[in-house]
């Protein structure tokens, strides 16, 4: 396929080209500029798979509602161009329906829906009026929701509601087994809705806590990848204090076991070209998630988000397993500018079986203490910023790149080491290359290697698997097996931050990595002298989560 194509987000391009001569050792280079504009910016060139002969990859960080030109050009000279449009930010609306005050739940047919020429169909409340509360329900099935959206439904928006105590989910996107729907749900705005105290408990095992999402979508059953959910939008929604708690890895003298217990986002082999951002999950009850956002299946060609899809944004804490599970294809997947805090792992992608996955500019916080609360947390096994990698083969290769994330490493009276991520790369899911590593902060919690206890590296790689790419990262801790020189030009050393007001987390002038950054296309060229770390310097201070929260 000489022409390429492209899939659009509100600020990202996805794109795919298979020219006459494709191959690993022919690079493809990328050009891009607003629609009229006199000058070109590079891209990132576009990785090459050899699996399908063919070149992928993203522009990110684009204006929203805005037509681009694209050049793609292969270094034998070969040539081909589109153009592309990102989504609009605002949503044209058909009607409104107004959500009667009172209501228990409220479920949406396929016959509500809008369209693309109409608008969309808006399912909202005044303040004060908005209120959907099951606390005088009973019932622990997917139907026992506050909203159901049916299968079939498309062009539709849930606005501005307040779901409490939902006996399952908050917003359930379900597919319906019997019959069996010839239709695609699609085109679904979740936004500025405050969910709290959903979750059920037993459904899949007695005594123990659903894995139940405040957005929750299954499609575990579907067979064709064709009528799974596409373009779900989750933004600007507080996710907040379930009514269960998941279990920690490990508990008191217990065994080791997974968690399992609620989750703010679930998406159970639901589609692709997705976008999830700004939103704010945190629990202050005491009731911990399993995930802040995750879903299935992992270790696959699909999996979550699938493909085409961006995470941004968010501020999450409070999980036991994952900040942010992206795991599967990971087909031009971005995840940038989020936020984790007091999560055992921060962005698991494990595995990357497609790619090319984009993780750039998040920051983690406390980690300490996550797998194993009652235990010492000098002692723990500690988790990840990243977890990755594949015991099968069959989905393992993908291309990731991990650009200008930031591991912070807070302390904690009466602990030796700080409290912050365990491993800044780690193959924990199994073998692990194909990854480029560039302007990272990988500062972890324990760097020396005390004989008998347990042993941390700022990267644990498999390169003499595949090829393994890390250099200009701030690092204080062992690379293990992280590729033929590694970190040639990184920096073995403490980060200083310059914290000046909340939100900075900029590198102080004169640290290591403040102005040396490796010029990266798209990602860090609107920088004269770009930073090591997530927060360039001179910039204002980073801001996550529900804008109002």
């Amino acid at each position: 396929m000489a022409e390429p194509s492209y899939v659009a987000t509100f600020q990202s391009i996805g794109l795919y080209w298979s020219p006459p001569g494709a191959d690993a050792g022919n690079p493809a280079r990328v050009e891009f500029r607003e629609q009229g504009a006199s000058s070109w910016r590079r891209g990132l060139d576009l990785w090459f798979d050899s699996r399908n002969a063919e070149y992928r990859g993203s522009l990110v960080e684009l204006e929203a509602g805005t037509s681009y030109e694209i050049r793609l050009t292969l270094a034998t000279g070969f040539k081909a161009s589109l153009r592309a449009r990102t989504w609009r930010d605002d949503f044209p609306v058909k009607k409104t329906i107004q959500v009667p005050p009172g209501t228990k739940r409220l479920v949406i047919e396929a016959a509500d829906s809008g369209s693309e020429r109409e608008g969309y169909v808006v399912f909202t409340a005044p303040p004060g009026r908005n209120v959907i509360d099951q606390s005088s329900l009973s019932g622990n099935g997917p139907h026992d929701s506050c909203v159901v959206v049916k299968q079939g439904v498309h062009h539709v928006v849930i606005r501005g509601l307040v779901l409490r105590h939902c006996r399952r989910y908050g917003i359930y996107i379900e597919r319906q087994y019997e019959p069996v729907l010839d239709a695609q749900t699609r085109d679904i705005v979740i936004e500025d809705n405050d969910i709290a105290g959903w979750g059920g408990s037993g459904s899949l095992r007695p005594g123990r806590v659903d894995n139940d999402g405040a957005v929750h979508c299954n499609y575990w059953r579907g067979k064709d990848d064709a009528k799974r959910p596409d373009r779900i939008v989750i933004q600007r929604n507080t996710m907040r204090d379930p009514r269960h708690g998941s279990n920690p890895w490990r508990s008191g003298a217990g065994e080791r076991e997974h968690p399992m217990g609620p989750q703010g986002v679930v998406f159970d082999r639901c589609g692709r070209n997705h976008v999830i951002r700004h939103n704010s999950i945190y629990s202050r009850n005491g009731n911990y998630f399993m995930d802040g956002i995750g879903g299935a299946e992992n270790f696959s060609h699909a999996g979550f988000p699938w493909a085409d899809s961006d995470i941004h944004g968010n501020r999450i804490s409070e999980a036991y397993d994952d900040g942010i599970e992206a795991e599967g294809a990971n087909r031009n997947v971005r995840i940038w500018g989020n936020y984790l805090d007091r999560v055992f792992v921060a962005i698991a992608n494990a595995t990357t079986a497609a790619g090319p996955l984009y993780v750039w500019r998040n920051v983690s916080y406390r980690m300490g203490g996550m797998y194993h609360p009652q235990g010492p947390p000098d002692l723990e096994e500690r988790g990840p910023f990243v977890k990755a990698g594949s015991r099968n083969a069959s989905v393992r290769g993908g291309r990731a790149y991990y650009f200008h994330n930031t591991v912070l490493q807070p302390g904690a009276p009466g602990s030796k080491y700080a409290m912050g991520a365990g491993w800044g790369i780690l193959g924990s899911g199994g073998t692990l290359y194909n990854f480029v590593s560039r302007n990272n902060i990988w500062h972890i919690h324990k760097p020396v290697q005390i004989h008998g206890e347990r042993k941390f590296a700022s990267i644990s790689a498999h390169a003499d698997r595949g090829p393994v790419d890390a250099d200009f990262d701030l690092y204080n801790g062992p690379l293990w097996n992280a590729g033929r020189g590694a970190e040639r030009r990184g920096w073995k050393a403490i980060p200083v931050f310059a914290a000046s007001q909340p939100g900075d987390f900029s590198l102080a002038p004169g640290t290591p990595g403040h102005g040396g950054a490796e010029p990266i296309p798209n990602f860090n060229d609107r920088h004269p002298r770009p930073d090591v770390g997530a927060h360039q310097s001179g910039t204002p201070p980073m801001r996550f989560g529900r804008p109002d929260a």
